[in-house]
């Protein structure tokens, strides 16, 4: 796939700065925590725009004007962002990662139901006609999603492994609400753990990215990342001040 192999050229070229130290490592993750915050919340509805979400995350300030739901929403993004980032140095994920993310995420917003646990009750997912598995099926479902995590790792090429994981934690929509931002956490801790970066859902592309979702095709999602994941790379190699040439 040629979107693949100019992905891995490019990828070649910022690992030959590596490593990332000291005050700059902390600006460019501080920079895809905030991005990444933004835009996930964005897509699922939340208001509050970037410059916002920024002041939310180093400030600790709420915005006039905004549910205090959206605020916590901003604030347990953040703290789940951090955890996550925390695991860039191991090459795997487990269910506890996955459930204390999804407790960071979720314990300060009012009315959330269960925390960091998996759902106990049947849901749907508005505006789709996928069934989902039946609560009880939930915990041998992350049990066999993690599994395959660690048996096919090898077998995929990264953006597509985190792809495919994500795609997978969505069908599974472990949680009563909050599986979305989850999976893309989980997608981009998958990403970083293979020294590439997160990506990012663009707002004005949040119709294309739910319909690939919803055609629920491996291969087309696994291109739709790739393309997002390449666009990062390129405007890395743009702040870093790289050349392709």
């Amino acid at each position: 796939m040629d979107i693949l192999n100019e992905i891995d050229k490019t990828i070649k070229l910022i690992n030959d700065i590596r490593p990332f130290e000291g005050v700059y490592l902390r600006q460019i993750n501080q920079f895809f925590k905030i991005e990444t915050t933004y835009s996930s919340n964005a897509i699922e509805g939340n208001t509050h725009t970037l410059e916002e979400t920024k002041v939310i995350l180093e400030d600790g300030i709420t915005i006039g004007g905004h549910p205090l739901r959206e605020f916590y929403e901003v604030e347990g993004h953040g703290k789940a962002y951090d955890y996550m980032f925390s695991l860039i140095k191991k090459r795997d994920i487990t269910e506890q990662d996955i459930l204390y993310c999804h407790l960071l995420f979720s314990q300060n917003i009012p009315g959330f139901i269960s925390p960091g646990e998996y759902r106990k009750i049947e849901v749907l997912i508005s505006g789709s006609a996928k069934v989902l598995p039946k609560a009880d099926n939930v915990p041998v479902k992350m049990r066999e999603f993690i599994e395959w995590t660690n048996k096919e790792r090898n077998n995929l090429h990264p953006v597509l492994f985190a792809a495919e994981a994500h795609r997978q934690l969505v069908n599974i929509h472990p949680f009563t609400d909050g599986n979305g931002r989850i999976s893309r956490l989980v997608m981009n801790t998958f990403l970083y753990q293979d020294t590439l970066f997160p990506v990012s859902i663009p707002v004005l592309r949040r119709t294309d990215y739910y319909n690939i979702l919803e055609r629920n095709n491996r291969d087309d999602f696994g291109v739709y990342i790739a393309e997002l994941e390449l666009q990062t790379l390129n405007d890395m190699m743009r702040f870093l001040h790289l050349s392709s040439a």
